[in-house]
């Protein structure tokens, strides 16, 4: 180029200011020269240096179909340079939007960035030059062209290099939500209980109470054909005078009749049984933690007549629908117990049926057992078998030595007749075990811990961390406190509290560590675009929020091995990374955190940047006291966690989109 010729296109495209930037520059146009002008005498010279033609976006710097697949919206650009007089140059990379046919369009104005470009350091001739496109620049699932131009401190490149493409990943999460609301009622955790089935009471033969005058206990017994343990029957000795021999036990009947036994007006009762647990009416074998219905059986009493000490084929019948309810007190030691008795039948042959009956707590060092009291004889005339029902009411009362135990209460019934001696059986029900304790509050009480409690959040106060909860539920294999996938959350007390001496906020150290200022990991690491509610709560910070919850064994930051954790990560950055931002008032999204790589799926926690308000409200009393406290929850208690507001929503795609509550 004659030197006239240089001096002109020095002249013409010299530096600019800022001020004078084109929104939009041509893209014909010369590279800028954002170092300033050149040195003169080299120019002459003529060795400038060049770009190369290895133009990279990345990570992972994999192409489909000539366009680099980027994982972030923060990419990686990179491109060999090479200057003829071996001296180290840089590199200006210049992006761009493009158009529907995949042509560059518009240049991207890099924000606080001379000329809107990005400027690599200096490398030496023949080596790669890169830079990183900060954050806020570019959109996601979006294919952009970038290019690049030379400089080697003195002289710049007077030409662009050829185009290389790249296509930032598209987003993981899309889930649009509502606005908080700090005026959301309270939720009334009980209305989300529902009744957990159990199994069948275990049935034992037993001996009889001791009988009245005249009738004696069984010695030797040797039952009938047909009556033995393994079926549950308890059978007496034969009445010499009348050659008839008893036998007893209790049956799992849920048949029409023995339910309307139970449920409906009748055998003198006018306005329907009563019910120490209301919705004992429609539920057989199922508890709630402080509630339980144990009753869809019959008590049988037969008596099996015989000669020469063989059965005549004659057998005497008697059955009572059997009902038990128990309620217990989350804030008292004493709960109370209720047995109904219905008859079904009562051979006129054995002149009249009388039982006995004891429920009892089974352990008389860890409780007490009140004086029964009875509505209804607890004698039944077989000329007249259906003339009354017998309802039965008994309290017991934990002795409370203990910081905790376990009562199992059994229930036993003995029967006997003027022509037949007494038979009983006997019955617990396992899975309806009582735990009373005064760890999870001074105030004694006392739970059906067996019973597995579901946690609903408060989506209408706090809907940005509900919809992070129920992501990493759903889409995470380890499911936490999934009842559809029989994953429960596993409860960690304070310190003082469980097996390990583990203290909650050290797992929450590990998902979301303070800064060095104390401040929360979001307000440094977070994605700038969180957003607060100051409206709500002034001085509102961006904050970090962990699932599974840090106060579970679940919790990522749980050590593992004997301290018991089930998902132990080294740190936050290995969970799922989300925030929460307002796109527009009255809209807010939940969205992965577009600046690094897109989740695998195969993460066991996660982590999201969102309100400290919110965050804290989401949990905070109403988690300690509308939950685990009035549920009497201990160390390692299970519970679920139900979120229904997202119940029509579908986490099984690839890219998780949903608008809750459904529109």
């Amino acid at each position: 180029m004659a030197v006239g010729a240089v001096l002109t296109v020095l002249a013409g495209v010299g530096p600019a200011s800022a001020a004078g930037l084109p929104k939009e520059p041509d893209p014909l146009a010369a590279p800028p020269k954002v170092h300033g002008p050149e040195t003169t005498s080299l120019a002459l010279a003529g060795g400038r240096p060049v770009s190369g033609k290895n133009l990279v976006a990345g990570p992972p710097s994999t192409q489909s179909g000539g366009v680099w697949q980027v994982n972030r919206t923060m990419p990686t650009l990179s491109n060999t340079v090479t200057d003829p007089d071996g001296d180290k140059a840089n590199l200006t990379f210049a992006v761009y939007s493009t158009d529907a046919f995949g042509n560059p369009d518009k240049q991207i104005m890099i924000k606080d960035e001379p000329y809107g470009v990005l400027v690599s350091g200096y490398v030496n001739s023949g080596g790669t030059a890169k830079v990183t496109v900060p954050d806020g620049n570019l959109k996601p699932g979006t294919t952009y062209a970038f290019r690049t131009s030379a400089y080697d401190g003195s002289l710049y490149e007077t030409e662009w290099s050829a185009w290389g493409k790249f296509k930032t990943r598209g987003r993981a999460v899309d889930i649009k939500l509502p606005e908080p609301d700090k005026n959301a009622p309270v939720l009334n955790e009980d209305d989300f209980q529902e009744p957990q089935p159990i199994g069948k009471p275990n049935v034992y033969p037993v001996p009889p109470e001791v009988p009245p005058t005249g009738y004696s206990a069984p010695e030797n017994v040797t039952r009938p054909q047909g009556y033995s343990e393994k079926d549950g029957w308890s059978c007496g000795e034969v009445n010499k005078e009348t050659n008839i021999q008893p036998c007893s036990r209790l049956v799992p009947d849920n048949s029409k009749k023995t339910r309307d036994a139970l449920t409906k007006e009748g055998f003198g009762v006018t306005a329907g049984l009563p019910h120490l647990v209301d919705w004992c009416d429609t539920r057989n074998l199922d508890i709630k933690r402080y509630e339980a219905c144990i009753s869809g059986f019959t008590y049988e009493y037969e008596g099996i007549v015989v000669k020469d000490g063989k059965p005549t084929g004659e057998i005497l019948n008697a059955s009572w629908a059997v009902g038990q309810e128990v309620k217990l007190s989350g804030t008292s030691a004493t709960f109370t117990q209720q047995l109904v008795l219905v008859p079904i039948q009562v051979d006129a042959k054995f002149i009249s049926v009388t039982l006995n009956v004891r429920f009892d707590c089974m352990m008389p060092d860890r409780c007490s057992n009140g004086p029964q009291s009875w509505d209804g004889a607890l004698e039944w005339l077989g000329a007249d078998p259906f003339s009354h029902t017998a309802i039965g009411k008994n309290d017991h009362t934990w002795n409370a030595v203990n910081k905790a135990d376990t009562l199992d209460l059994s229930t036993k019934i003995t029967a006997y007749s003027p022509v037949a001696n007494p038979a009983a059986s006997r019955w617990e029900t396992a899975d309806a075990q009582i735990r009373c304790d005064a760890i999870s509050s001074t105030t004694p009480g006392c739970a059906f811990h067996k019973y597995v409690p579901t946690w609903v959040m408060n989506f209408k106060k706090t809907p940005q961390a509900v919809a992070h909860a129920w992501l990493i539920q759903s889409k995470l294999s380890n499911h936490p406190g999934s009842r559809s996938a029989n994953k429960p959350i596993f409860f960690l007390p304070s310190a003082d509290k469980n097996a390990p001496g583990r203290d909650p906020n050290k797992n929450r150290d590990v998902i979301c560590p303070k800064n060095s200022d104390g401040t929360s990991w979001a307000s440094k690491y977070g994605n700038p675009r969180t957003t607060t509610v100051p409206e709500i709560s002034a001085g509102d910070k961006p904050s970090c929020d962990e699932f599974a919850y840090a106060s579970s064994y679940n919790s990522g930051g749980m050590p593992g091995g004997v301290v018991g954790g089930m998902n132990p990560v080294a740190s936050g950055d290995a969970c799922v990374q989300t925030y929460a931002t307002r796109v527009t008032q009255g809209e807010w999204r939940l969205y992965d955190d577009e600046r690094l790589t897109g989740p695998t799926w195969n993460e066991v926690c996660g982590r999201s940047a969102m309100s400290g308000w919110i965050n804290s409200t989401s949990m905070g009393g109403a988690f300690s006291s509308g939950f685990s406290g009035k549920y009497r929850l201990l160390d390692k208690d299970p519970y679920w966690v139900s979120f229904p507001e997202f119940g029509h929503c579908d986490a099984s795609k690839a890219t998780v989109t949903c608008t809750a509550p459904k529109a």
